[in-house]
């Protein structure tokens, strides 16, 4: 039998370049220093979480940690809420950020030094976290629909994605994949219809948060927050270069939103179609392209909090 406060821990050895990997054998040290009961598992390529989940779930395992950066979050997050035999609530998830990006870590404080991360992991306390589920209609695959747990977004960002700049570290890949992008980009028109509003306008991105954090640290969405029940829906609209382009450092700072081309709304669900068809990103992966349809599942599952 599987003691309730047991953990399974799932490792991404290639996160963050191999970082995750380097440092899991300390994580795994402290988490024992701790007494933290918990078996681990190594991932062996993309996808290969979703069913380390679903079998670890199977054998009695109720707390989950993901070790790696949002990519493997995102990946345990879509094993617990597209399985049926375990209400998700019933399940504790965590998440080490030894990463490249750990924006879901940053928002909630989660530290990343293994000492301290593995007192976090042994005081146990969770929260009921809001999930966003992504649905696409044209597909008629397994890959029809998926969750996040942090951001999704379609434009510019999953653009970005798709090219981003090999052996630079992600973070900074990822700005420098938006600053060349910027400028060769063509922003598709989009149509949006948020619960009971309607737009039509030409833009650079629409991003879809529950929480603050994306990118690797970038702020677009600086009053998100995780179990509100409320998707914050980020527009961002063409920019005039170069003169603006002096703006993006409120990427970081919180402001962005402060800017003329920004604008925001919250909305429960959110309907995105875009002419051409648009790339769409849910936790920093690609996961398929518009017409997207996006709903809010409130407090949908547990979650380790500091």
């Amino acid at each position: 039998m599987v003691s309730s406060s047991a953990w399974f821990v799932i490792v991404n050895p290639a996160s963050g370049g191999g970082h995750a990997g380097r440092r899991w054998p300390d994580l795994g040290s402290a988490l024992t220093d701790a007494g933290v009961a918990f078996e681990a598992a190594t991932t062996a390529g993309p996808g290969h979480a979703v069913s380390l989940v679903r079998e670890c779930l199977d054998r009695g395992y109720r707390r989950l940690l993901a070790v790696g950066g949002d990519g493997i979050l995102h990946e345990v997050v879509n094993g617990a809420m597209g399985q049926h035999s375990v209400p998700p609530l019933e399940l504790a998830i965590g998440a080490a950020p030894l990463g490249s990006g750990n924006d879901w870590a940053r928002a909630h404080g989660i530290p990343s030094r293994p000492v301290d991360m593995a007192r976090c992991v042994a005081t146990g306390r969770t929260s009921a976290h809001d999930v966003g589920r992504l649905d696409f209609p044209d597909c008629s695959g397994p890959e029809r629909s998926c969750f996040f747990i942090n951001v999704a977004g379609a434009g510019l960002d999953a653009h970005v994605l798709e090219r981003l700049p090999a052996r630079i570290p992600r973070k900074l890949a990822y700005l420098v994949g938006v600053l060349r992008s910027l400028t060769t980009y063509s922003p598709p028109v989009f149509r949006l219809q948020l619960d009971d509003a309607e737009l039509q306008s030409r833009l650079l991105l629409t991003l879809l948060a529950l929480g603050p954090f994306c990118g690797g640290g970038m702020r677009l969405a600086p009053a998100a927050r995780t179990d509100d029940g409320l998707l914050d829906v980020v527009l961002v609209e063409p920019l005039r270069l170069p003169r603006e382009l002096l703006r993006l450092g409120r990427l970081f700072d919180g402001r962005l939103p402060e800017e003329r081309f920004v604008r925001q709304a919250l909305s429960q669900s959110v309907r995105i179609e875009t002419s051409p068809s648009a790339a769409v990103q849910a936790d920093g992966q690609l996961v398929g392209h518009t017409p997207v349809v996006a709903t809010l599942l409130p407090r949908a599952i547990m979650t380790l909090r500091t």
